[in-house]
């Protein structure tokens, strides 16, 4: 009767694909036999839980491994953008139960798909793809007993449930902008993620509007009427159609002051951009750029935020020195591995955010951008600091978690303003003590480091940490 059962299992498993990539939903485990608690006690955590270390530790494989990962999601990410088209749904948030063997194969991974509501159909079409992805991308790294680890990430373009604001001059339907009798009054019309496939007559109708939001919809093209025809509109939010760089069209005007046309299809700069004069906001993140033509933003003389964000930089150009108005600079998720020299000509520079890219140093010109006051490089593989960051004066926040520190750089301990330092999952041995003499040091994150492994009895380490909560420093370790 055992071999029945087993046999019908077996055949339940052939049938439904999973005994090559064996990927399942976690709803379906008990009636396949499948126990989870009995896999983790098989494989060991990859970074370990409070019963114990993984079976990667800091100072070891972990830069490695993290490395590994990083670049592991990222080729996710691709494989779902290529196949795209079999997605039975735009997007969706994948938590996983990973079981990887020491070859890298995977014995089980179990999904589910918390906070979407799916029809059997639409998890059966999920659940392909994601065998397709396991199946053909064993994970890259080799161990002697293989490991198991969780996550969660998005499958595809995740839209929140639609938010607007609320309160006097604002309207958010179209319903409520054809029926009111004081279009006068009306400053921000938010028609976000209502599935618009044009530009709505009723955006017309108000005179004064100052904010238009028309993100998250399935917009293929803005016209030059949109800024001829609205002459008081400042910010204008397109993010997330379908634009492409002749379908986004503007009249020379000097009102427009601020443009998101984020996760759209550009793979340039739009040339039409520069028609807007007085422009000081430009988010791009989310495109796919093949080029970043600084040319076509030279005109732009007032543009001091300019948001890069995930756009599949390999370089910056060293013409971003034209820009020398920019205050915030974001570079999150590409792939640079360096910065030109000439970035520190960004002498107006408060804001620089180059995490999650793969920079191995920064140039020592930063070291000139005497107004920064916030960088952001977490997720890189830095293991120094340009030597004399320390003239910053007005830099508050520094985190650089997720590197290959072996020492706090000495040039942060000279720093006069600094607030907050993150100093988070790197491969610290020890504490320098000089950094108690940081007084204005608000927070201080040191976990995942070996040094915080030690910092028990009456370790030299302990002691500094005391001092640090004696100066009223919080420290997260």
């Amino acid at each position: 009767m055992k071999f029945l059962s087993f046999l019908v299992l077996l055949c339940s498993l052939v049938l439904n694909g999973y005994s090559q990539s064996r990927v399942v939903l976690l709803r379906d485990t008990a009636s396949l036999q499948i126990y989870p608690s009995q896999l983790a006690g098989k494989y060991p955590s990859a970074f370990g839980n409070k019963q114990g270390e993984g079976i990667f530790s800091r100072g070891g494989k972990a830069e490695v491994v993290l490395d590994t990962m990083a670049s592991y999601r990222r080729q996710f990410n691709q494989f779902i953008q290529v196949n795209q088209k079999r997605m039975p749904v735009k997007g969706v948030l994948l938590q996983t139960e990973e079981f990887i063997r020491s070859d890298g194969s995977y014995e089980w991974v179990i999904c589910s798909f918390p906070q979407s509501k799916l029809t059997p159909d639409q998890e059966a079409g999920l659940l392909d793809l994601l065998r397709d992805w396991y199946e053909q991308h064993p994970f890259p790294l080799k161990t002697q007993t293989g490991f198991h680890r969780s996550g969660m990430q998005t499958m595809g373009m995740v839209f929140p449930p639609r938010t607007t604001r609320k309160g006097p001059g604002i309207i958010t339907t179209l319903e409520a902008a054809k029926a009111t009798n004081r279009p006068d009054t009306v400053k921000a019309l938010l028609l976000n993620q209502l599935e618009l496939t044009d530009i709505p007559e009723e955006v017309y109708r108000f005179p004064n509007l100052e904010e238009l939001d028309l993100s998250r919809n399935r917009i293929k093209a803005i016209p030059e009427r949109l800024t001829r025809n609205i002459p008081n509109l400042k910010r204008l939010s397109v993010m997330f159609n379908g634009l492409v760089a002749d379908s986004l069209s503007f009249v020379k005007n000097r009102h427009l002051l601020a443009l998101n046309i984020q996760g759209n299809s550009f793979t340039d700069i739009p040339r039409s951009i520069r028609q807007n004069r007085k422009l000081e906001s430009l988010w791009l993140g989310n495109n796919k750029l093949k080029t970043l033509d600084i040319r076509r933003l030279r005109s732009l003389r007032r543009l001091n935020d300019l948001n890069l964000y995930n756009v599949g930089l390999t370089t910056l150009p060293r013409q971003i020195k034209k820009l020398r108005r920019l205050n915030v600079l974001d570079l999150y998720y590409n792939n640079l591995t360096e910065l030109p020299r000439s970035v520190g000509r960004l002498r107006r520079l408060e804001q620089l955010a180059i995490s999650h890219n793969q920079l191995r140093k920064l140039p020592e010109s930063v070291a000139k951008m005497h107004q920064l006051q916030i960088l952001y490089a977490h997720h890189n593989q830095l293991s120094a600091l340009p030597a004399r960051l320390d003239q910053l004066k007005y830099l508050r926040i520094v985190d650089i978690g997720y590197n290959w520190f072996n020492t706090v750089p000495a040039t942060l301990l000279a720093l006069p303003s600094l607030e907050e330092l993150d100093l988070s999952s790197n491969n610290l041995q020890e504490l320098p003590g000089s950094l108690a003499n940081l007084r204005q040091l608000k927070k201080l994150y040191l976990r995942q480091n070996p040094v915080t492994r030690k910092t028990t009895g009456e370790s030299p380490h302990t002691l500094l940490i005391d001092q640090l909560k004696t100066n009223q420093t919080e420290v997260y370790y």
